[in-house]
């Protein structure tokens, strides 16, 4: 359940995800996330914690070389290896995270997913 006072931030967020994703992928609402799925595999996510959100782009983990362009467009976002945490939409450069979105076909996501499975070295080439 996300509380009142984040229920504008989410629906931002996730009406931007949304819109970025790329055919082949299947949006999932769940009671405690939101989520787009190529297959079974979760490749986009959005969570209410505690005291903040969290973003799940797979697509960092499976593919790093994308996420050096958030990194790059905002510094200060506190990206882990697949994860943002923020606590409003003003905190994340939307445009980029389409666009790094949108660079992944859903056959794609699900290739690199299972070459990292048979290789998890692969992930981080």
């Amino acid at each position: 359940m996300v509380p009142a006072d984040r229920h504008a931030t989410v629906e931002t967020i996730w009406n931007a995800v949304r819109k970025a994703m790329p055919a082949g992928y299947t949006e999932l609402i769940e009671t405690r996330m939101l989520q787009f799925v190529a297959g079974k595999e979760m490749a986009v996510a959005l969570a209410s914690k505690k005291n903040y959100l969290s973003l799940y782009l797979q697509t960092l983990y499976y593919f790093p070389e994308l996420g050096a362009t958030l990194k790059t467009v905002a510094p200060k976002l506190k990206i882990g290896k697949s994860c943002i945490n923020f606590n409003h939409a003003e905190e994340l450069p939307l445009s980029a995270l389409q666009e790094l979105l949108q660079r992944v076909p859903a056959d794609e996501f699900q290739a690199r997913v299972e070459a990292v499975r048979r290789n998890p070295a692969a992930a981080h080439q």
